[in-house]
C-alpha cells in the first residue's frame, strides 16, 4: 500500500474570493445624445443562445507556473476559477499564500476560461512544408475568456484582444501556439444533409489574437488516395487536445467511436484541393431568400456591434481587404442600418480603432442557412439606406485559407454490435509509465473503463506509431505527471496507483476512513457560502489535529499488508467496497484533488520515489539498462517499498534501497550480513526499546551500564572507530548456525539480470565519484556494489572497492555465497566488458600517458558528468582529430535495453563549436566544448580536484587574451564577465535607460526654489571623471542658465527720479533677456540626449524666464514701461521646445500616444510644442507619430508648430526618398506642384522649412527631378502678384543648401543631370548677369510681374548668390576641380573685389575649402594663401595724412581680409570638427586673438564696421567650439564667458541676438551631449553642420530675413555618440582605464599610436583600426576593425559604458593613482625569500577583493604556536602567490592538498591520494597546456607546493612500509588483510600503484619470483622497495 502525503481539505480559492467580489456594475453614462429605438431589442436578443447547453455555475482549472516566472524554487500552482459572468485568476503553493494575479468580469456569462500561449511572428509567416506549427516570433502568454459569441485574451505582458465571433461557441481548446473554436451546432443544422462548404465547418483555428478565425480541413489517407475536406461533419466532437505532440481526439457520435488526429498546419497543397472542390452552387444563392428567415436569431445581425477589436492582421495581407470590426469573414454587402449606428461599444474595445470607425456588421451564424456564405469576403458598398431585409448576395470573392489540418493517425477498433457503442469518453489524457511510454487514456464513464493506446514517435519523428487498446476497470483516473504515475479509481471506489497499464499498489489518502462504505464518518461538509480563513489547499482542522498522535491513529486504523515484495495477491483483499469517493480532477505536478460524494474535496499529494540523488541516478541507470517490463516492476516495487504507510521508520533511504534491491534480485536478506547489520542497527536502536517503569527518583547507573552492554553501543563503537582512523579489530560474530546453507531464488524478476544491474550501478558509481558533493552517497552505494562484485566473482572489482574504501577490507563474510558457480552460467550478460575495471580514473591516467585507453561507455541523461569529462579529456589527448571525431573515439553510449538497433545519436554531442568558431588552440577549443556541454565554475567546482585541474587551466590561459569572436557563455566560464557584458549588450533590447547604473541627479544649488533649468539630468559620474580638477560643468550651465530670473544689479543716481530708474531698469533687463533669449539653442546642445522620460509623465520643458529681481529686496522687474518688439519670444520659445525636446535619448520608449500626450492643454499648439516636435523629428522619434496625428497638426494653420513639424519629418526620413514625407512637403512648395493645382497660401518661413525638408529627404541621393527643382528655386522671381516679396534671401538660401544636401560631392559624376548645365547655372546665380528665360512650369507660375519688386533684367545676387555660391561648393565637395576652385577664389583687384558683397567672400571662401577639400592645411599659412595680395597690403592700412590712395577703397579691402580669415576657419573648422587637432585649435585661437586684437583698435573698428567685425568674431569662435566639440576645453570656455559678458550699453549696438547665439552654440559644442557626444566629419555632416552653423546670424529674436534660426538645430544630425566610459564589472562603479588608440595609415602618418585615459571620447571610428585596454590593473580588452567593431559601434550607441575587470592583485587608480601600493606587491613577487613572511597588512594593501580581504584577516592572523605559525606561513604563501599571479580561485585547491596530509597522522583518504597522483599525471604528461603554449606561462598549482607534497607524502608511507612489510606481503600473496591499518596500506597500494594480488600471481606462477620479474612488472617502485618485497615473500616460503 502506497500512502498520500500533505492531504487538506480543499476549497477553491475562487469560491472563497468571489464572496467578496463586487461582481457586475453598470456605469450610467448620462450623456447620451439621444436613444435610438431598435437598440434595446438589440441589446435583449444579442446573446440567445441556440443551443440550451445547461453550464455548471462555477468550474476551474489548475495549471503548474512557469519557472521563470516564479520566483519560488518549487514553483506554485495557478487557478483559473470561473463563475457566472467573473474570472479569477489567482495563484498559491502548497500550504503557501495565495494571491489574485487578475479578476475579469464580463457583459455576459463566461463559458469558459483557460490560458493560452500565442506567437507574434518577427516576419512574415511562409507556409510550412513539414506543416510544424512552430514559428519563430515573441511569445505571448495569458488568460483567455470564452463568451458566447466572442473571446477576449488578456495578455500578461498588459495587452487586451477582443474578437467578436460569427458564430455561438460551443467549446474552446488549447492545442500548440494557439486555440482550436468548436461552434455550437442547431438541431435543425445536424439533420440536415452534409455538403463540403466551408460555411457548414464546425471547428476553426486561430494562431493569434489579431489574426481572423480559419476553418480547419481534415487529411484522411484511404485507400483511393489521400481525401481532403473541410470539418463540416456535425457528428464529430472534440473530446480532448494536446499540446505536446499536437494531437486531438476526436468522437464521432454517429458511429460511436473515437479517434486521434494530428493538428499541423495546412499545407499549401490540402489547401488548393480543398477550397478546389467547392461545390459551385454555393455562389449561387436563391435569389430573393430573406435573410430574416433564415436565422432562429436575427440578433445574429447585431451580436457584435459592441464588441470593437484592431482585426487588420499585421502579419497577413488578404487583396481587397479593408478595416473590419471583428475577424471578418464575410461582412454584408450593405452597410449599418441608421438605426443603429449610436450603439455604445464595449468596454473591452481596443484603443486602436475609435468608435467612430465602425462601418460594417457580421453577418448571421453560419448555423443559419445553407447558401448564408457567411465565411466569404466582400468589399463594403458605402451606401446608407439599403435595407438589410430582402437582399440577396451577388459578388463573391475566395474563401479564407484554411491555416490548420487534422491528419487522422488512428481510430479505435469498432465495438462488437452486441456490446452497442461504448459512448463518449468524460475524460482523456497524456500519460507517461515509469520508463517514459506514453499513452492517450480516454475514461468511458458508461462502461466505467479507461481505455489506454500507447503511442510513440517514428524514427524520423515524422508520424506517430498507435498500438493496442488496454482497457483498466475504473470509475475515474488521473495522471501524475511529477512522477509518471496513474491514479485510478476502480468500479468499487478504491484508489490504486498504476504505472502505465500495469497495476502497483493501493492508494491510502490518511483523511479517509477506510473499511465501510458509510458516510457517517466523513466530516459535514463546508457550505459554499461559508467563509474560510487560508488559501488554496489550507485545512480547516485545528494545527493540534495535525500533530504525530493524529497521523499514528489514523495509521492504526490500516489493514495489515504483507510486506514480502513479490507476494502482490493482497491487492484486492479489501474489506467492503468504498464508495464515498465521487472522483479524481485537478492534477498539478504531484499534487491532486478527490471529490466525495457529499461535495466535499481534499487535497491530496504524492510522495517522490527517491529523496536521495544517489538513489534517484541508479534508478535511471536501472532503468536504462533492463527491459521496460522488467524496469516498471522493479520501480513500483520500489516506489510502493519506499512509500508504505508506516514510512521508512528509524532506517535509512539506503538501507530500504539495498534491501529491495538485493531482493529483487533472488538474494534471502535475512541471511545475508550486509542486511542483517542494518537489521540489528534497527531493531536494537534505543529509540524503540520500550522503557521501563521508573522505580525511583534516585539515579542509578543500571541504565548506564545496559547501554554499554548493548549490541547496539558495539555497533556505535565500531563506526566511530574507523570514522576516526582508530585501529579497529573487528572479531567475527558468531553467525548463528542455519539448519540449511542460504540460497538465491533463481525466480526473482532480477535474476537474470544481475551483472545487467551490476553494470548500471557501477556507471553510478563512477558518476556519483565526480560529484565531491555527493560523497556520501557513494559510501552508501559501494556496499552493493562490493556483495555483487563477490557473488559474481570478479576479484578485480572487488580489489577496487576495497583500495577506495579500506573498510571493506575487514568486512568479508564468512558466510557463503548465495550465488552458487552453476547459478552464474544462467545469468544475462551485458555487452560491457567485465575484464578490466569501469573507472574514470584509470581511464584518464592511461589517456594522460599517451596509452590506448578506448571507448568509456555511459548511460545517457545518467552519466552527464562522465559524457562532459571524457570528452573534453578526448579533446585534450586527440587533438589533431576534429572534436566529433576524438570524442567518438574514446565515448560509446550504452544502447538501452531493447533497442530496435540502428544508430545510437546523441543530440548534445552532435554540435560542437569547432564548428562554428574556427579556432587553433586545443585551450579554446576546450573553453567552447565546456560551454557547449553547459558546464559552469559551479560544476568545475564539484569535480575532483585533480580532473578538473586541465579545465581550470584551459580557463586560466585563455583568461588574459581570448578571442574576440567568442559567443558571450565562454567569457563567463573563463572569468571574464567584461566581456560578456560586452556581448549581452548587443542581444538586449534596450527600449529604456540601462538601469542597471543610474546616473546621480545633479545636485541642488542655492537657486533650488526655481524651476528645473533643464539641465538637471547630466551624467555626473561621467563629468566628474572626465572633468574631476575644476568646475567647468557648473559654469557651462549658469553660462546657458534661461529659466531663473536675471539680476538687475543698479545703483539709482541722485539725479534719476524713480519711473526713470524702473526705464532704466527694464532697458536694463531688455539687454539680458536678448542674451537669455539665445541661450535655449546652446543648451540644446549641452542637453542633447541626457535624459530618458518615463512614458507615463510629460516631458518638463523649462520655462524661458524673461523677468528680474532688483535686490536687496528681489523686487520683479518686468517689461512694462518700455517698447520692445512684438512677439519678440516666439522664436526663443521655439528653440526651448527644441533644447527641451533634445533632451530625450534615442532608445527612450516613445510612441504616438505619448507624443500627443505632451499636447499643451486648452488643445492651442504653442511655439514651444512646435520645437519640441521638430526635436522628436531630429532624434527619430517622430516616425512613430500616426500620419492621422500629422494631418491634424498640420491643418490647425499654426505656422510654428507647421515648420518644426516638416523639419522633423525630413530628419527622420533623411535620405530615404519617402513618399509619404515627399508628398507632404510638396504640399508646402509651390514648384512641387502640378502647374494646374490650386494655390495655397503658406506662410514663407514654411515655404522656407519644406524646401529644406525636400534637401534632407533626398540627401545624397543625386535625384534629378529634384535638383532640377531645386537648382530653378534659388533664382524664383518674386511674384506673381504680391507673393514671394519678403525674406527672399532665406528662401534661395535654403534652396541652395537643399540642393547641395542632394547633390554633395557629386560634380564629378555624370548621373543624368549633366545636361543641366548645373555648375554653369550656380556660377550664374552667384556672379549675376542677364536673366535666363524661364522653363517649365515656372514660365506660366511667374507670367504675372510683382506688384512690389521692380527687379529688372539682371540676377539679383543679393538674393541668389548665398545659396549658389555654398551649392556649388557642396556639388563638388572633394572633387579639386580646378575651374570651380577659380570661379570661387577671392579677387584680387580693386575693381573685382568692388563687384561682390565682403561678406560673400566668405561664402565663397567656404565653398572653394569644400572644393580642395584635400589641401585644407589647420595652419594660418593656408588661411594666408586664400587671402590675396591686395588684401594683405592694404587692409587696416589707412594712415593718416596726404599719401592717401583715393582710389583704394580702404573699407571694403578690410571687411574682405576679415570675411576670408572667417571663411578659412570655418572651413577648418567643419574638416577638423569633433578632432580637437591641436595645430587647428592652435591656428584658430591665434585667429580670433587676431579678431579682438582688431577690436580693440578704435580705429580699426571704424575701418571694417563693429557689425563685420561682429560676426567674423563669432564665425571663428564656433569654428574653434567645433574643433574641440565635446572636450569641455577651458580656454574656449574663458573665451565664451568673456564674450556673453558684452550687455548694454555701448555692446547693445553690435552684440546682437545672433551673437548671442552664436557663443551660446559654442558653449554647448564643448560640453556637446553632456560630454558624450561629438561631430562628425562624414560627408553628410558636412553639409548638415553648414546649414546648423551658417555664418550669418540673425539681427533680432525674430530675423529669418538670410536663415530661417530653425535650421540652427540641424546640428543634432552630424553629431555621434563616441564617449567610452569604463565601468568596473564587478562593484558597478566608474573607474579610470588606460586607452591605447591605432590610427589607420595614411598617406600623411602611417603606424600612429595614441595614449590616454579613459573616460574618453574617441576619435572619429573611421580614423582608427584598434583600440585596446592596456593592463596591468585590469584585464586587456582589444577591439579590431575585422573582428569585434560592431561590439565598439553599438557600445558607444549604447550609452559608452565599457565593462572592465579588475586583475586581482591590483587597486584601481582612484585608489592608487600613481600605482606605488602595486610596485610593494611587485618587489615582493621578484623576491621569493620574502614569501614565508608576509603579513596580511601587505596583502591587504593591493587588492580590494573582499574574499582575499576577509581570508588574510581571520585566517593569517597567527599565535606563538609554533605548529600554527608553520602552517600559517604556508598559508600566507599560497595566499600570497595566487593573488600576486592572478588565480585566486586555486587557493581552496591548494588547501584541500594540504588537507590530504596534514588533517591528521593517521588517515590518508584515498580521493585525496588519487587526486594528487591525477595532478602529477597530469603535469609530467605530454598535453601539458604549458608544454603546448607559452612556456613561460605559469601554471595553476604551484610545483613546488606540489614537490613538498609529494615528498611528505612518501616519507610517511615509507615508514609504515619498513614497519608493515608482512602486511604487504599477506595482501600481494592472498588478499585478505585481517588485524592491519587497511588505511595506510590503501594509500600505499594506490599510490604507488600496486598491482592486484591476481595480477601478480599470474606473473610470478613460473619459476618463483626473480628481482628482473618485479622490477618489470612494477616499475614504478625503487628497486630498494622491490627487494624488500622480494626478501619478505622468500622469506615467507
Amino acid at each position: 500500500m502506497i500512502s498520500a502525503c500533505e492531504t487538506q481539505e480543499f476549497i477553491p480559492f475562487g469560491r472563497r474570493y468571489i464572496e467578496k467580489h463586487p461582481g457586475i456594475f453598470q456605469l450610467q453614462v448620462q450623456n447620451h445624445i439621444s436613444t435610438e429605438n431598435g437598440v434595446p431589442l438589440v441589446k435583449s436578443l444579442r446573446d440567445i443562445s441556440i443551443t440550451d447547453s445547461k453550464k455548471p455555475k462555477e468550474q476551474w482549472s489548475f495549471k503548474r507556473q512557469n519557472k521563470s516566472t516564479s520566483n519560488e524554487e518549487e514553483g506554485c500552482d495557478e487557478e483559473l476559477y470561473v463563475n457566472g459572468n467573473t474570472v479569477i485568476w489567482s495563484n498559491g503553493g502548497q500550504g503557501g499564500t495565495q494571491q489574485v494575479l487578475k479578476t475579469f468580469t464580463m457583459d455576459t456569462p463566461v463559458l469558459q476560461a483557460l490560458w493560452f500561449d500565442f506567437i507574434l511572428p518577427t516576419t512574415e509567416t511562409v507556409p510550412d512544408v513539414s506543416g510544424s506549427l512552430d514559428i519563430e516570433g515573441e511569445l505571448q502568454t495569458g488568460v483567455c475568456v470564452v463568451e458566447l459569441g466572442s473571446v477576449s485574451c488578456f495578455c500578461q505582458s498588459g495587452k487586451e484582444y477582443s474578437m467578436a465571433l460569427p458564430f455561438q461557441i460551443a467549446s474552446v481548446w488549447k492545442m500548440k501556439n494557439g486555440l482550436l473554436f468548436e461552434r455550437a451546432v442547431s438541431a435543425a443544422e445536424s439533420n440536415s444533409s452534409k455538403r463540403n462548404f466551408p460555411n457548414q465547418t464546425t471547428v476553426f483555428s486561430m494562431l493569434h489574437c489579431l489574426d481572423e478565425v480559419a476553418p480547419v480541413i481534415m487529411r484522411t489517407n484511404t485507400s483511393s488516395g489521400v481525401k481532403v475536406s473541410y470539418m463540416t461533419d456535425t457528428s464529430l466532437h472534440i473530446v480532448y487536445t494536446s499540446v505536446e505532440p499536437s494531437l486531438a481526439l476526436i468522437y464521432d457520435s454517429q458511429l460511436g467511436i473515437h479517434s486521434a488526429w494530428r493538428i499541423q498546419k495546412a499545407k499549401i497543397d490540402d489547401c488548393s484541393l480543398v477550397c478546389g472542390t467547392l461545390d459551385n452552387s454555393l455562389y449561387h444563392p436563391v435569389p430573393g431568400t430573406p435573410l430574416h428567415n433564415q436565422s432562429s436569431s436575427s440578433s445574429r445581425f447585431f451580436g457584435n456591434v459592441s464588441s470593437q477589436t484592431p482585426s487588420i492582421s499585421p502579419l497577413r495581407n488578404f487583396s481587397g481587404r479593408l478595416s473590419s470590426p471583428g475577424p471578418g469573414l464575410l461582412h454584408l454587402p450593405q452597410p449599418i442600418s441608421p438605426v443603429i449606428t449610436n450603439v455604445a461599444a464595449s468596454r473591452s474595445q481596443s484603443p486602436a480603432v475609435p468608435s467612430s470607425s465602425f462601418h460594417r456588421f457580421h453577418s448571421p451564424s453560419p448555423s443559419l442557412g445553407r447558401h448564408s456564405g457567411n465565411y466569404f469576403r466582400t468589399p463594403p458598398v458605402c451606401s446608407n439606406n439599403v435595407s438589410l431585409i430582402n437582399e440577396s448576395f451577388t459578388e463573391w470573392v475566395e474563401p479564407l485559407r484554411p491555416e490548420l489540418c487534422f491528419e487522422h493517425m488512428w481510430t479505435e477498433p469498432a465495438p462488437a454490435i452486441r456490446d452497442g457503442s461504448l459512448g463518449k469518453s468524460s475524460k482523456v489524457f497524456k500519460m507517461k509509465d515509469l520508463c517514459g511510454q506514453q499513452y492517450l487514456c480516454y475514461l468511458i464513464t458508461y462502461r466505467q473503463q479507461l481505455r489506454c493506446v500507447k503511442f510513440e514517435e517514428s524514427n524520423d519523428l515524422s508520424q506517430l506509431i498507435f498500438g493496442t487498446v488496454s482497457v483498466i476497470p475504473a470509475k475515474d483516473a488521473l495522471p501524475i505527471e511529477g512522477l509518471n504515475l496513474l491514479v485510478i479509481l476502480d468500479p468499487n471506489g478504491v484508489l490504486f496507483i498504476y504505472s502505465g497499464v500495469t497495476k502497483l499498489n493501493r492508494l491510502h489518502v490518511s483523511t479517509l476512513p477506510l473499511g465501510s462504505g458509510s458516510l457517517s464518518m466523513l466530516k459535514p461538509v463546508t457550505p459554499m457560502t461559508s467563509p474560510q480563513r487560508g488559501g488554496i489547499f489550507t485545512s480547516s482542522r485545528p494545527p493540534s489535529a495535525m500533530d504525530q498522535a493524529g497521523f499514528d491513529e489514523e495509521i492504526t486504523r490500516l489493514s495489515p499488508v504483507q510486506t514480502d515484495l513479490e507476494d502482490s495477491s493482497h491487492f484486492d483483499e479489501f474489506p467492503t467496497p468504498t464508495s464515498y469517493i465521487q472522483g479524481l480532477r485537478d492534477n498539478v505536478g504531484t499534487r491532486f484533488t478527490i471529490e466525495l460524494i457529499n461535495g466535499s474535496m481534499c487535497r491530496a499529494m504524492l510522495p517522490q520515489a527517491s529523496l536521495s540523488p544517489g538513489i534517484e541516478k541508479s534508478l535511471q541507470s536501472l532503468k536504462h539498462m533492463l527491459p521496460r517490463d522488467v524496469a516498471i516492476t522493479v520501480l513500483g516495487k520500489w516506489y510502493v517499498a519506499r512509500n508504505s504507510p508506516g514510512g521508512l521508520g528509524n532506517q535509512s533511504e539506503w538501507t530500504q534501497f539495498t534491501k529491495t534491491l538485493l531482493g529483487l534480485m533472488g538474494y534471502d536478506t535475512s541471511r545475508l550480513a550486509l542486511t542483517i547489520q542494518d537489521d540489528v542497527d534497527i531493531s536494537i536502536s534505543p529509540s524503540i526499546v520500550a522503557k521501563k517503569p521508573k522505580q525511583s527518583d534516585q539515579g542509578s547507573e543500571d541504565d548506564w551500564e545496559t547501554l554499554i552492554g548493548s549490541d547496539h553501543h558495539k555497533l556505535m563503537k565500531s563506526s566511530i572507530e574507523s570514522c576516526l582512523g582508530f585501529r579497529c579489530f573487528i572479531t567475527p560474530e558468531q553467525a548463528c548456525k542455519h539448519s540449511f546453507p542460504a540460497s538465491i531464488n533463481t525466480s526473482s524478476i532480477l535474476f537474470m539480470h544481475i551483472p545487467a544491474v551490476f553494470a548500471a550501478l557501477q556507471l553510478t558509481f563512477e558518476e556519483l565519484q565526480l560529484n565531491k558533493t555527493l560523497s556520501k552517497e557513494v559510501e552508501s552505494l559501494v556496499p552493493i556494489l562490493y556483495q555483487i562484485a563477490m557473488d559474481l566473482r570478479r576479484t578485480n572489482y572487488v580489489d577496487y572497492y576495497c583500495r577506495k574504501f579500506p573498510s571493506l577490507f575487514n568486512s568479508r563474510s564468512e558466510e557463503p555465497s548465495q550465488i552458487k558457480e552453476e547459478h552464474l552460467t544462467k545469468l544475462q550478460y551485458p555487452g560491457i566488458f567485465f575484464d578490466t575495471v569501469l573507472s574514470v580514473d584509470r581511464w584518464v591516467n592511461l589517456a594522460l600517458k599517451e596509452g590506448e585507453c578506448g571507448q568509456f561507455p555511459y548511460i545517457p541523461g545518467v552519466c552527464n558528468l562522465i559524457k562532459s569529462l571524457i570528452s573534453l579529456y578526448a579533446v585534450l589527448v586527440k587533438q589533431s582529430m576534429t572534436t566529433e571525431q576524438a570524442v567518438d573515439r574514446c565515448l560509446k553510449k550504452l544502447a538501452p535495453a531493447g533497442h530496435r538497433g540502428g544508430p545510437i545519436s546523441d543530440l548534445s554531442l552532435s554540435r560542437s563549436f569547432s564548428v562554428t568558431v574556427p579556432t587553433n588552440s586545443v585551450q579554446e577549443r576546450m573553453v567552447l566544448i565546456m560551454t557547449d556541454l553547459g558546464m559552469t565554475l559551479e560544476d568545475l567546482e564539484c569535480l575532483p580536484i585533480g580532473l578538473s585541474l586541465p579545465l581550470r587551466e584551459a580557463i586560466f590561459h585563455c583568461r588574459y587574451n581570448p578571442p574576440s569572436d567568442w559567443p558571450e557563455e565562454p567569457y563567463v566560464l573563463i572569468g571574464r564577465q567584461d566581456l560578456a557584458q560586452l556581448l549581452s549588450m548587443g542581444k538586449r533590447k534596450i527600449v529604456s535607460s540601462p538601469r542597471t547604473h543610474v546616473s546621480k541627479p545633479y545636485p541642488r544649488t542655492e537657486g533650488s526654489q526655481y524651476e528645473e533649468d533643464g539641465m538637471e539630468h547630466l551624467d555626473q559620474e561621467l563629468l566628474q571623471l572626465r572633468f574631476s580638477e575644476d568646475l567647468r560643468v557648473s559654469e557651462a550651465r549658469r553660462l546657458l542658465q534661461s529659466s531663473r530670473p536675471a539680476r538687475i544689479a543698479l545703483t539709482q543716481r541722485p539725479e534719476v527720479s524713480d519711473h526713470d530708474f524702473i526705464e532704466e531698469q527694464e532697458r536694463h533687463l531688455y539687454n539680458i533677456c536678448i542674451r537669455t533669449m539665445a541661450l535655449p539653442v546652446g543648451r540644446g546642445l549641452f542637453t542633447l540626449c541626457t535624459y530618458h522620460p518615463l512614458p507615463t509623465e510629460p516631458l518638463p520643458i523649462p520655462k524661458l524666464c524673461l523677468q528680474g529681481r532688483a535686490p536687496p529686496r528681489n523686487a520683479t522687474v518686468d517689461l512694462t514701461h518700455i517698447d520692445t518688439p512684438a512677439n519678440m519670444n516666439s522664436w526663443p520659445q521655439f528653440h526651448n521646445g527644441v533644447a527641451a525636446g533634445l533632451r530625450m535619448a534615442d532608445f527612450s520608449q516613445i510612441d504616438s500616444t505619448w507624443i500627443l500626450y505632451n499636447k499643451p492643454k486648452g488643445n492651442e499648439l504653442t511655439n514651444e510644442y512646435a520645437g519640441f516636435l521638430m526635436a522628436l523629428g531630429l532624434n527619430e522619434h517622430l516616425i512613430h507619430l500616426h500620419s492621422l496625428n500629422v494631418h491634424d497638426y498640420l491643418s490647425k494653420g499654426s505656422e510654428m508648430t507647421t515648420v518644426g513639424l516638416l523639419l522633423g519629418l525630413a530628419a527622420a526620413k533623411r535620405g530615404t526618398m519617402d513618399f509619404a514625407t515627399t508628398r507632404i512637403l510638396s504640399i508646402h512648395v509651390a514648384a512641387f506642384l502640378p502647374p494646374t493645382s490650386t494655390e495655397l497660401n503658406v506662410p514663407h518661413n514654411v515655404q522656407v522649412a519644406a524646401i529644406l525638408g525636400i534637401g534632407l529627404v533626398y540627401q545624397g541621393t543625386a535625384h534629378r527631378h529634384t535638383s532640377e527643382v531645386l537648382l530653378s528655386e534659388i533664382g524664383r522671381p518674386p511674384g506673381p502678384e504680391l507673393d514671394n516679396c519678403t525674406d527672399r534671401e532665406s528662401y534661395s538660401l535654403a534652396a541652395g543648401l537643399a540642393l547641395g544636401l542632394v547633390m554633395f560631392g557629386k560634380g564629378n559624376e555624370v548621373i543624368g543631370t549633366s545636361d543641366l548645365g548645373m555648375a554653369d547655372t550656380l556660377c550664374h546665380y552667384m556672379t549675376g548677369g542677364h536673366k535666363r528665360p524661364l522653363i517649365g512650369s515656372n514660365k506660366e507660375r511667374y507670367k504675372a510681374p510683382s506688384y512690389q519688386i521692380r527687379e529688372g533684367d539682371n540676377i539679383n545676387v543679393d538674393v541668389t548668390s548665398p545659396g549658389a555660391t555654398l551649392a556649388l561648393g557642396m556639388l563638388y565637395f572633394r572633387t579639386n576641380n580646378s575651374a570651380v576652385i577659380d570661379w570661387l577664389r577671392v579677387p584680387d583687384t580693386q575693381f573685382m573685389l568692388d563687384q561682390v558683397r565682403p561678406d560673400f567672400l566668405m561664402l565663397r571662401t567656404i565653398s572653394r575649402g569644400l572644393v580642395s577639400w584635400d589641401y585644407v592645411v589647420p595652419s594660418f599659412e593656408w588661411i594666408k594663401s586664400l587671402i590675396p595680395q591686395i588684401l594683405q597690403e592694404k587692409a587696416f592700412e589707412r594712415k593718416q595724412g596726404e599719401g592717401d590712395d583715393i582710389m583704394v577703397d580702404y573699407e571694403t579691402m578690410s571687411q574682405s581680409y576679415c570675411n576670408v580669415v572667417a571663411g578659412g576657419c570655418l572651413v577648418i573648422g567643419l574638416k577638423f570638427a569633433g578632432t580637437a587637432n591641436q595645430m587647428a585649435f592652435g591656428t584658430l585661437m591665434k585667429s580670433i586673438k587676431l579678431a579682438l586684437t582688431i577690436m580693440s583698435s578704435q580705429s580699426h573698428v571704424e575701418q571694417t564696421g563693429r557689425g563685420v567685425l561682429e560676426n567674423c568674431m563669432v564665425t571663428i569662435l564656433l569654428s574653434l567650439a567645433m574643433v574641440m566639440a565635446g572636450s569641455g576645453n577651458l580656454e574656449v570656455l574663458r573665451l565664451c564667458r568673456m564674450l556673453r559678458s558684452r550687455i548694454g550699453p555701448p555692446h547693445n549696438i553690435f552684440v546682437t541676438y545672433g551673437s548671442h547665439m552664436a557663443i551660446s552654440m559654442a558653449v554647448g559644442l564643448l560640453f556637446i551631449g553632456g560630454g558624450r557626444y561629438s561631430l562628425s566629419t562624414t560627408p553628410e555632416a558636412i553639409g548638415i553642420m553648414l546649414c546648423a552653423f551658417f555664418p550669418k546670424f540673425p539681427f533680432h529674436s525674430n530675423d529669418n530675413r538670410y536663415h530661417l534660426q530653425a535650421f540652427r538645430h540641424l546640428y543634432v544630425l552630424a553629431t555621434e555618440p563616441r564617449v567610452v566610459l569604463p565601468r568596473d564589472v564587478d562593484s558597478g562603479e566608474p573607474c579610470y582605464v588606460p586607452l591605447e588608440i591605432t590610427f589607420k595609415d595614411t598617406e600623411d602618418y602611417t603606424g600612429e599610436v595614441f595614449k590616454t585615459s579613459a573616460p574618453t571620447l574617441l576619435p572619429q571610428l573611421d580614423k582608427i583600426k584598434e583600440v585596446k585596454i592596456l593592463g596591468p590593473r585590469y584585464w586587456p580588452i582589444t577591439f579590431q576593425i575585422d573582428k569585434n567593431w560592431n561590439t565598439l559601434q553599438l557600445l558607444l550607441k549604447r550609452n559608452g559604458v565599457l565593462f572592465v575587470k579588475q586583475r586581482a592583485g591590483y587597486l584601481s587608480y582612484v585608489l592608487d593613482p600613481k600605482g606605488y601600493r602595486s610596485v610593494l606587491a611587485k618587489s615582493l613577487t621578484s623576491d621569493h625569500s620574502s614569501h614565508t613572511s608576509v603579513q596580511p597588512d601587505v596583502i591587504k594593501a593591493f587588492t580590494t577583493d573582499p574574499v582575499i580581504s576577509s581570508m588574510a584577516d581571520y585566517f593569517l592572523m597567527g599565535k606563538d604556536d609554533c605548529q600554527r605559525n608553520r602552517t600559517l606561513q604556508k598559508l600566507s604563501s599560497i595566499l600570497y602567490s595566487c593573488v600576486t599571479q592572478e588565480k585566486p580561485e586555486v587557493i581552496s585547491t591548494h588547501l584541500t592538498l594540504d588537507q590530504v596530509l596534514n588533517q591528521s597522522d593517521f588517515s590518508l583518504s584515498h580521493p585525496g591520494i588519487q587526486q594528487l597522483k591525477n595532478i602529477f599525471a597530469y603535469y609530467y604528461s605530454p598535453f601539458n597546456l604549458r608544454n603546448l603554449g607559452n612556456k613561460s606561462a605559469t601554471q595553476l598549482l604551484q610545483m613546488e607546493f606540489l614537490l613538498a607534497l609529494k615528498s611528505q607524502l612518501e616519507d610517511k608511507l615509507d615508514k609504515w612500509q619498513e614497519a608493515n612489510m608482512e602486511a604487504i606481503v599477506k595482501y600481494l600473496q592472498t588478499n585478505d588483510i585481517k588485524q592491519c591499518n587497511v588505511v595506510m596500506l590503501s594509500a600505499y597500494i594506490a599510490w604507488y600503484d600496486i598491482p592486484t594480488p591476481e595480477e601478480i600471481s599470474k606473473i610470478i606462477v613460473e619459476g618463483g619470483p626473480t628481482l628482473p620479474g618485479l622490477c618489470s612488472i612494477l616499475p614504478q617502485l625503487p628497486v630498494k622497495t622491490v627487494m624488500q618485497i622480494l626478501t619478505a615473500w622468500q622469506a615467507a616460503v
